[in-house]
């Protein structure tokens, strides 16, 4: 005659919390370590009007303005990879010839 046996385990509540904060935390680091493109840099008004440039020459690639003392940066893409950077890098730098690639 065989013996079966079943065991069950429970989490307690305040480590399934712990775990699903620290998921969430992985998921924002994993975010920060991305690819970016600096496209362009310089005063605010000379910025503005590239960063106009950017958007009519790549409608479909994301763009930002960042201010960074004493200077406004136009960056565009979020990549997983320093590859993925690097073929759209080529694309930019055909019209924007001082841009470069941002590692994480």
């Amino acid at each position: 005659m065989a013996q079966q046996a079943q065991t069950q385990l429970s989490t307690p509540k305040k480590l399934e919390s712990l775990i699903e904060k620290k998921i969430a935390l992985d998921r924002l680091n994993s975010a920060k370590r991305q690819y970016t493109i600096q496209v362009f840099y310089g005063n605010f008004e000379t910025t503005t009007a590239e960063l106009e440039r950017f958007k009519t020459l790549f409608p479909d690639m994301p763009v930002q303005l960042i201010f960074e003392t004493p200077n406004y940066k136009i960056r565009t893409g979020n990549f997983t990879t320093e590859r993925e950077a690097l073929a759209e890098l080529e694309k930019v730098k055909r019209r924007f010839r001082s841009a470069f690639v941002l590692k994480p």
